[in-house]
């Protein structure tokens, strides 16, 4: 676990300063980092992604319990740096990209990277946790389902520190003011365990922000429920973003990607009241929505 202090002599050796527009606030706390292991329970076979590896402390730690990690940096500085720290570390691969290649999709060196069964294990930089997080329970649920071309990257467990406020996004239920498209996600399509609190001074630079450690279990059972997430994701996007309109007439936008007929006749099969807004529909109607949608 590396301290503060060698954090900071790391990156003034290297002639880097922590860019605060991606987010980079290092975990400096040894007792909080071993707790995302231990919430993690990592099994050593399936590959392990880290996204934001930072200088490598917690990719250090991460290789002494998986048989391989593939850890992704965007700041090329700090890519340069962890290509210093892990030489010779043979089970690493690191990549320099943006785990997202789109809102809507994994980097496709990462996907080929990781290869087949994977675990995600992160201090994920907060403005990417939102769609990485929904990114990586999509894609599960592409490869559950089969889909043609949908590789074989399936992401079985999601372990990583958040920003609290999108841990309560995420962990949201109907009714609550931070219930939105991720809360029916994660719903949908995982179990969730909420870890640890993370207070700011566990970091370096101190965030504005506490953080939270976030456990989440992929459910292939569940998976199986769900006909199209594409179809799902579309619902979501018309109902949360009109949030305060009653779902019957948001359909009226003129770039829905549903028929308005067809829309209400889904309601109806749904059992879904079209006076209801999007924060008062719960996940398993939203599921039965999308795939009434689904249906030639």
């Amino acid at each position: 676990m590396q301290t503060a202090t060698q954090i900071r002599q790391m990156l003034k050796q290297a002639r880097l300063a922590p860019n605060r527009s991606l987010g980079q606030s290092f975990l400096i706390d040894g007792n909080l980092q071993r707790k995302l292991l231990e919430l993690a329970e990592i099994d050593p076979r399936p590959a392990v992604l880290e996204v934001g590896a930072g200088t490598g402390s917690l990719t250090q730690e991460l290789a002494q319990l998986a048989d391989r990690v593939v850890a992704v940096e965007i700041d090329r500085g700090l890519y340069r740096l962890l290509e210093r720290n892990l030489a010779g570390v043979g089970n690493v691969t690191l990549i320099h990209a943006d785990a997202l290649a789109s809102k809507r999709a994994l980097e496709p060196r990462v996907l080929a990277a990781l290869g087949g069964p994977s675990q995600l294990v992160s201090n994920l930089p907060y403005a990417v946790a939102t769609p990485l997080v929904a990114e990586c329970l999509i894609q599960s649920w592409r490869v559950a389902r089969r889909l043609p071309g949908a590789g074989t990257c399936r992401f079985d467990r999601l372990t990583f520190t958040v920003q609290h406020e999108v841990a309560e996004r995420m962990s949201a239920r109907p009714g609550d003011e931070a219930y939105g498209s991720v809360s029916v996600i994660v719903a949908l399509l995982g179990s969730m365990t909420v870890g640890p609190a993370v207070p700011a001074a566990a970091f370096w630079p101190r965030p504005k922000v506490t953080g939270r450690m976030i456990r989440i279990d992929f459910d292939p059972a569940a998976a199986q429920r769900l006909a199209d997430a594409d179809v799902l994701a579309a619902v979501m996007f018309q109902a949360f973003g009109q949030r305060r309109k009653q779902l019957g007439s948001v359909i009226r936008r003129k770039n829905s990607p549903f028929e308005p007929d067809r829309f209400r006749a889904a309601l109806h099969a749904a059992g879904i009241d079209p006076a209801l807004r999007a924060e008062a529909i719960d996940p398993a109607q939203y599921l039965a929505l999308a795939n009434a949608l689904s249906q030639p």
